[in-house]
């Protein structure tokens, strides 16, 4: 249950996809394995579908197709930093992110949520926007959290980045994380920045809503609200900086784009087992923070308890430890920068969530530390 890791069987449906794109098409049988680019008929489906779906134009020509999430938010850090460049990054963050900041000679700026919605801090925010400021890194739905941003608070944050812009030669960048927008609960509605503020653009991978995350394929999507200018200066640098290190999906996995945009795994499965563990660990005295999206949850570690074998655990690790010497598997929060919790996946089969469930409950129990 650490990783986003599939361990249920893979969909039919994607093994079929695969298996007719490893046949080369008519008329293609010498070229389809060459080095080559997303099928311009794919991209501009593409283009239409997103510009329906995120509520803002979106051209073909804007779209660049990349080897997964990863791969997309790398060459958008190779792009905005300079070396020493700051990037703001949100708290809890997805651990790749200073790993990718740092990569590119980046200096990583973190700025925490607000505690109680756990939505950007606006203000924080402004505080943290310095000369050397040049980009700040959002994810929603988020990881860890789970947390779906809502659209009051990304209009709050666009106009206060405008309002830094009128002070700066050069507006702060927003790179949109949008790897998990298709994994919405039913009691979610996702807005993307790119709406709202002109100079953000969105990143998403097929690999989290097909529960693939070893096919890469993934894309950077330049909203049509972005100047002229600056859409065309930046897509020329990411075409430079892609073509650098050959940052395009396998032709395999490329072949499929159009059709793999349109299929995803059970969202009402996914979300009944949400609805069941945190139905568990709740009713055994857990602070449980429900996800809105994504496939993970977070629970906040009840420190300085008395296992049943007597041991005090009074440390985020020790938790997890004892965890997994019962055969749960977790992510320690502090790899996030959210101490005193850990993270479990709902890709794990029912049967792993149910012996989760049981033991997390045979670990402590607040009405028998009352009783004793």
């Amino acid at each position: 249950m650490r990783y986003g890791n599939p361990q249920e069987p893979v969909m039919d449906q994607l093994v079929e996809l695969f298996s007719q794109a490893a046949h080369p098409a008519p008329g293609e049988e010498v070229t389809w394995y060459a080095y080559s680019r997303p099928k311009p008929e794919h991209v501009k489906a593409l283009a239409k579908r997103l510009s329906r779906s995120q509520g803002v134009e979106h051209a073909p020509q804007d779209i660049i197709v990349t080897d997964g999430s990863l791969a997309a938010l790398d060459l958008l850090a190779f792009v905005a930093l300079d070396e020493g460049d700051e990037a703001i990054i949100l708290s809890p963050v997805y651990f790749n992110y200073p790993v990718i900041i740092q990569h590119r000679q980046g200096k990583v700026k973190y700025v925490p949520v607000n505690e109680e919605t756990l939505e950007p801090d606006v203000e924080a925010i402004r505080r943290a926007i310095g000369p050397r400021t040049k980009c700040i890194f959002l994810n929603t739905p988020n990881n860890p959290t789970g947390k779906v941003y809502g659209r009051p608070v990304l209009e709050r944050l666009a106009r206060m980045l405008q309002e830094v812009n009128t002070q700066r030669n050069r507006p702060i960048f927003v790179v949109s994380d949008e790897a998990y927008r298709r994994i919405l609960y039913s009691d979610a509605c996702f807005t993307s920045i790119t709406q709202l503020y002109p100079y953000s653009v969105s990143v998403y991978t097929t690999g989290k809503t097909l529960l693939a995350p070893g096919q890469r394929l993934g894309y950077i999507a330049i909203p049509q609200i972005m100047p002229a200018p600056q859409r065309e200066v930046l897509r020329r640098a990411l075409t430079v900086a892609q073509n650098s290190g050959w940052a395009f999906p396998s032709v395999t996995v490329m072949n499929c784009l159009d059709s793999l945009l349109q299929i995803q795994i059970d969202l009402g499965a996914l979300e009944r087992k949400r609805d069941y563990f945190c139905w568990r660990t709740r009713n055994a005295g857990y602070r449980v923070t429900v996800p809105q999206g994504t496939f993970y949850v977070c629970i906040h570690i009840p420190l300085h308890h008395a296992s049943p074998s007597a041991e005090v655990v009074d440390s985020e690790i020790g938790f997890c430890l004892l965890l997994a010497s019962r055969g749960v598997l977790v992510m320690p929060g502090s790899l996030f920068g959210w101490r005193d919790t850990f993270r479990i996946s709902l890709t794990a089969t029912h049967e792993s969530i149910e012996h989760a469930c049981n033991v997390l409950e045979s670990v402590w129990s607040p009405q028998r530390e009352l009783a004793e």
